[in-house]
């Protein structure tokens, strides 16, 4: 399995402790041969930190030049860096600065190298182009395999299938 991520970044009004074990759980409870993701704070720098804790292997899709002006604390810079220096390969999409449209291409490749995607998700419409919600709609409507995980409702399953 060919495993990416899409996730809320601000998790602060959520038990970070159970997505991390969700997270957690369905790494091991599946066969994840390569992860895939943004980095960004929040979900997928959680979901990067379970792989490196497995021994799993993924893949960065940066989704333009000065991304790291995105991130405005300097831990936040930090974990970045140090999770990014940690992947296999990297691919940075040709935007010229961060933008909805760079964030909504970045999502896509994520849909396009995945076979399933964990979605860090509280099941609301993307607050813009390119937010969860939309990474969701799309994976769905391309028939990817979909893993929600509430943060709300503290409930995680597949949205598409029996599995």
């Amino acid at each position: 399995m060919i495993l990416g991520i899409t996730g809320h970044q601000k998790l602060e009004n959520f038990d970070e402790n159970w997505i991390i074990k969700e997270i957690r759980n369905f790494v091991l409870k599946n066969s994840v041969d390569k992860g895939i993701s943004c980095l960004a704070i929040g979900a997928d720098q959680l979901f990067c930190e379970e792989l490196v804790n497995n021994k799993i292997d993924y893949d960065v899709i940066i989704p333009c030049e000065n991304y790291l002006s995105t991130f405005k604390k300097k831990e936040d810079i930090l974990k970045f860096t140090s999770l990014l220096g940690l992947s296999k390969n990297v691919l940075t999409l040709n935007f010229e600065k961060p933008s909805e449209e760079a964030f909504y291409a970045a999502g896509q490749k994520i849909l396009e190298y995945s076979t399933t995607i964990i979605a860090v998700w509280d099941g609301k419409p993307a607050k813009g182009l390119g937010g969860t919600g939309d990474i969701v709609k799309a994976a769905l409507s391309f028939d990817k395999k979909v893993y929600h995980i509430n943060p709300v409702e503290k409930n995680s399953k597949y949205l598409n299938c029996n599995d």
